[in-house]
């Protein structure tokens, strides 16, 4: 039997098939705790990156493309960890002019409103890493390894998971669900599926069916 659901995970489920942040402090902000300066390093041979700060990395990496698990190249992304957010804005800055001479637009296959397009850079990996290095050096946090730091902010995320697909399956069943919102579900699954590869055991079979989920 499928339970009607209520307000919050209705608020998560149109959180997914929007794709809009649920709480990802913007700049200007008066959110001062621990931030991150991170180094997301995309697919492929162009050695393509994207530079930023947020205090939510999970939440600011999946903005930019439902399937950023596999968009990116996590096992080669970068993370250093400050104390405070100006200290993160100050890293940042630095490393935005160290690789201004390979500075290039946002890729056509990544989310536009998520923002940040004047931070993609072309061919500066090496110079990149050695940054973040160089942040270590100085006494800061770095997280080399991000797909492990990634798997308890994962973890946490499963709460909301199974409210997510029972809702996107009560609106299939209403006709009220439509390809590009059942996509953004079945890539929501996907990319727990990527921490957990048991990930659809979770669900009813009849879910599992209707919706595709199996992979």
């Amino acid at each position: 039997m499928i339970l009607l659901l209520g307000t919050t995970v209705t608020q998560d489920f149109r959180h997914v098939v929007t794709n809009t942040p649920k709480t990802e402090t913007r700049r200007g902000s008066g959110y001062r705790g621990r931030a991150f300066l991170y180094v997301l390093l995309a697919r492929g041979p162009e050695d393509i990156l994207k530079v930023g700060m947020t205090h939510d990395p999970l939440e600011r990496w999946s903005s930019f493309h439902p399937r950023w698990f596999r968009t990116f190249d996590l096992d080669h992304s970068l993370l250093v960890e400050t104390e405070t957010r100006a200290d993160a804005q100050a890293l940042e800055t630095s490393l935005h002019r160290s690789l201004a001479a390979h500075r290039c637009p946002m890729p056509l296959a990544m989310f536009a409103p998520a923002g940040g397009a004047t931070e993609w850079y072309r061919g500066a990996y090496d110079t990149a890493v050695g940054f973040v290095l160089h942040c270590e050096q100085q006494g800061y946090v770095i997280h080399q390894q991000v797909r492990e730091w990634l798997a308890p902010a994962m973890s946490e995320e499963r709460a909301r998971l199974d409210g997510i697909v029972r809702e996107a399956f009560e609106r299939q069943c209403a006709g009220l669900l439509s390809p590009d919102q059942l996509d953004l579900v079945r890539a929501l699954v996907e990319s727990h599926r990527e921490f957990a590869p048991d990930i659809q055991n979770m669900f009813p079979s009849v879910l599992v069916e209707a919706l595709r989920l199996n992979g």
